[in-house]
């Protein structure tokens, strides 16, 4: 297991990697250049793997673990199905309404795996967090965190297959997006960020998300990472 500590990463920036369509608008060598939190089944983006690998919805951990087992990143897991993952760090999960200061002692998932992501990014000391493939759109028939089942090609992820490639005719299961409680953990993060001198900044090319500042992603290309 690789051996983690707080500040690893100070001063440096990373990539967080949302899954939505416009992922495929991102360069690989943007995500080359940065450390990168990929999630849940960014393992479908051929010819790219994390640096770091976050997942803490049990459905698509539990409909990609060999897939995840193969990746050689560094994996962060739900906890009750971290034991099925070679290596891998249990994420805990607490209700309360919080950014986590010591994320590998417990978290708050936020609606949204991302959240995670950034307090892992903040515990490890990185000072700028770019997001990519963020969309915070989906197209769906349901209710917010419904469990629904998906069919034909997928119009919310990179890949038209990303949930609904079940081997049998049934689809796969995942849950709705709740973008509202979402989009109050996003607000949390940006806070703590911002009183600790660093930053958030939303590269997505398609994005709904305002809650961050934004930048087009071609201004990062050139930077020292």
């Amino acid at each position: 297991m690789t051996e983690l500590t707080k500040d690893m990463h100070k001063g440096e920036t990373c990539i967080i990697i949302g899954n939505g369509p416009s992922l495929n608008d991102i360069p690989d060598e943007l995500l080359l250049k940065y450390p990168t939190f990929g999630t849940n089944k960014i393992w479908k983006k051929k010819g790219f793997t994390p640096t770091y690998y976050v997942a803490i919805n049990p459905l698509p951990i539990e409909q990609s673990i060999k897939q995840i087992n193969r990746m050689k990143a560094v994996k962060f897991i739900r906890w009750q199905l971290a034991d099925k993952i070679k290596g891998a760090y249990p994420l805990i999960s607490s209700g309360t309404w919080q950014f986590s200061q010591e994320p590998l002692k417990w978290i708050f998932e936020g609606f949204t795996v991302t959240y995670v992501c950034m307090q892992l990014a903040f515990w490890m000391g990185f000072d700028t967090v770019l997001l990519v493939g963020v969309d915070h759109n989906y197209t769906f028939d349901g209710q917010p965190n419904e469990l629904l089942i998906a069919k034909g090609e997928d119009p919310n992820h990179f890949d038209p297959t990303y949930f609904s490639d079940a081997e049998d005719e049934k689809g796969n299961e995942w849950h709705a997006p709740d973008l509202n409680n979402s989009e109050r953990a996003y607000e949390i993060a940006k806070r703590t960020f911002n009183r600790a001198g660093r930053r958030i900044i939303n590269l997505t090319t398609r994005t709904a998300l305002e809650v961050f500042p934004r930048d087009d992603y071609m201004s990062w290309m050139g930077k020292e990472g």
